[in-house]
């Protein structure tokens, strides 16, 4: 089976090179150099565009930051339903809303095409391990035919339903990311005021109801000082806003929803846009002069 891939950032490259190693013949298309050449070295083949991809594979996945980007991708001019074939499968990683999702799938149906929601979470390291969680909505049987790539690629698969069910899992999903985040930043404040010792608080925690992924995957580095991105503010703030933007269209009003969406907006308005999201504890910290831990790692404030 040919295998396309668009979009080789800090989850897509790993995700293509995950391909490779099944032994997928893979075919790659994306905006920065860099990766391309690495994706090459690894044993892919360049196509010249998202269309000329299309024309070339069985399926074509796409993984890309923003919704704009990835209704370009597919409906564009050199999209990929311009050079897709009957037969094609087509299945997005991106987070996005499922409105958009539905449009595309229409459209790809159109075509004789099937295309799949098939968001997925797990940060850059799962996407090196091949560990992610990749939630899919869309067309059974393309689902079925499509599983033994998406295995290769990660490790918890499921099939929610009709097309935009992976993307209303995906968007509850970093509802609790945010959620998680926020009540973490705040525990820690209050503890580091309280004279506990936040080391220990983090081993009692992990083993007491209040653990959570979030804590196992934040704590270290907040300890550390350690807010490189690995998953930004810029786009978690993305992803909340859809999020409140479904709950709408649900007729729901999630409470905790809006307020871990207005802690990420009040981070990216400190600066912190580009940083992890991690720092949710940096305007915190400075609002009620707090330092939870000062760790070997510092990271200046930058304008996101």
């Amino acid at each position: 089976m040919r295998v396309g891939y668009v979009g080789l950032g800090k989850m897509g490259l790993p995700m293509a090179k995950n391909l490779l190693k099944a032994g997928y013949e893979v075919w790659v298309v994306s905006r920065s150099r860099g990766p391309i050449e690495q994706a090459l070295a690894a044993g892919a083949k360049e196509a010249a565009s998202p269309a000329d991809l299309a024309s070339r594979v069985d399926v074509a996945l796409t993984c890309v930051p923003l919704p704009q980007t990835v209704e370009e991708i597919y409906l564009g001019e050199n999209g990929l339903l311009a050079g897709a074939h009957e037969g094609l499968i087509l299945a997005d990683h991106s987070t996005v809303g499922p409105e958009l999702n539905r449009k595309i799938e229409a459209a790809a149906r159109e075509k004789g095409v099937a295309f799949l929601d098939a968001p997925v979470s797990g940060g850059p390291m799962g996407a090196e391990a091949g560990t992610l969680s990749i939630m899919v909505g869309g067309d059974e049987s393309a689902f079925q035919k499509v599983l033994p790539v998406f295995r290769a690629m990660g490790r918890h698969v499921v099939h929610f339903g009709p097309s935009g069910s992976g993307s209303v899992v995906k968007l509850l999903n970093n509802m609790l990311v945010g959620v998680h985040e926020l009540a973490l930043s705040e525990v820690l404040l209050m503890a580091s005021k309280a004279g506990i010792d936040i080391h220990q608080l983090y081993e009692l925690l992990m083993n007491s109801t209040g653990a959570s992924a979030m804590l196992a995957r934040s704590f270290p580095f907040i300890a550390e000082r350690d807010f490189a991105a690995r998953f930004s503010i810029d786009l978690l703030l993305k992803d909340l806003g859809l999020l409140l933007e479904m709950a709408g269209q649900l007729g729901i009003q999630p409470k905790t929803g809006q307020l871990a969406y207005e802690a990420v907006a009040a981070t990216k308005a400190s600066g912190y846009g580009e940083l992890d999201v991690a720092s949710i504890l940096l305007p915190l910290e400075e609002a009620y002069g707090v330092k939870v831990c000062a760790g070997e790692k510092t990271e200046e404030r930058k304008d996101g």
